[in-house]
């Protein structure tokens, strides 16, 4: 395995093992989303800052608040991440009201907008992109009010915060749903699969080849990777910008080194095989991104990892 990869896994797997000791009654699921979120940015979580940003939060938001639930450990690492937890909990609740003030009431996404939208490091910015994000989502509402979700306002406002090139980021998705669709995929986990491929680079019908052919890859040698939530990892994966033969050996390489941690097997091992797998294109995926598109790409996956298990 290479180098780097090793690095990020054994990362990857003790951040979970600290963040699983915050919250230990917590959805077993939760932990390593955030687990990856500190090893993509190289951060090991401290326990006791932990703790301490789970009593602040407590303390500013309360029991019963946006910031509740399941989100709440999202919430706690990210502002453990912050050299003052206090001002980074005033940004999110910033970035809160105005998702409020533009988006529809649909509770259970406040928190994941909040975190989208603060992702912008410019916040003199935030309310053009609500706004813009806001017209976006309405639109989307307009043509398909059946099937528009709440995470379709975490897509409305990463698309407001990209670049020009992706204004029609609704018919590129459009385009990839129907290029998908003889992969049978639940609708909701073929919406996330398009947002994914919409905010990667390249030409949508590339993007769309290189996703398929990295599953059947891993198919070919003897990997069988869940068709459920598991997937729209997969298609950030293979939005990497290695040969999709590449990407298919390191989630391989990598999903051996995690059969020999404790919480990867014994005879009834924490996760599944098929979860170990997608742990692991989670890893190579958080490892190996190098734009700035492919980075909001794998936040948005993380959330959107949020929205599947808990919302």
């Amino acid at each position: 395995m290479k180098p780097e990869l090793q690095n990020h896994a054994e990362r990857f797997v003790e951040a979970q093992k600290t963040i699983s000791k915050v919250q230990p009654l917590l959805s077993m699921y939760a932990y390593p989303i955030c687990a990856e979120m500190f090893a993509q940015r190289g951060i090991e979580p401290d326990y006791k800052k932990l703790k301490k940003c789970e009593r602040i939060l407590i303390k500013k938001a309360g029991l019963f608040s946006d910031f509740s639930g399941t989100s709440a450990l999202l919430i706690i690492s990210l502002l453990s991440m912050s050299e003052d937890p206090e001002a980074m909990y005033d940004r999110l609740k910033d970035a809160r009201d105005l998702v409020r003030r533009y988006f529809p009431a649909v509770p259970d996404y406040v928190a994941l907008a909040a975190i989208a939208l603060n992702e912008e490091p410019d916040q003199s910015r935030w309310e053009e992109i609500a706004r813009h994000g806001a017209d976006i989502y309405n639109g989307l509402k307009k043509k398909h009010r059946i099937l528009t979700s709440g995470g379709d306002i975490l897509f409305s406002l990463i698309l407001a915060r990209c670049d020009g090139e992706r204004k029609n980021g609704t018919e590129t998705a459009k385009f990839c749903a129907e290029q998908l669709a003889d992969l049978q995929l639940d609708q909701k986990t073929l919406q996330s699969v398009c947002r994914i491929l919409v905010l990667s680079d390249g030409e949508a019908e590339e993007k769309c080849d290189r996703f398929r052919r990295l599953y059947e890859l891993l198919k070919d040698r003897g990997r069988k990777y869940g068709k459920e939530y598991q997937i729209p990892m997969l298609a950030l994966a293979a939005m990497l910008p290695e040969d999709v033969e590449q990407i298919a050996e390191d989630i391989i390489d990598v999903d051996n080194f995690l059969s020999k941690e404790d919480m990867y097997k014994g005879i009834v091992p924490k996760y599944s095989k098929t979860v170990r797998l997608m742990h692991a294109a989670m890893v190579v995926a958080g490892c190996g991104g190098v734009s700035e598109n492919l980075y909001i790409a794998m936040e948005i996956t993380l959330w959107m990892l949020f929205d599947v298990l808990f919302i």
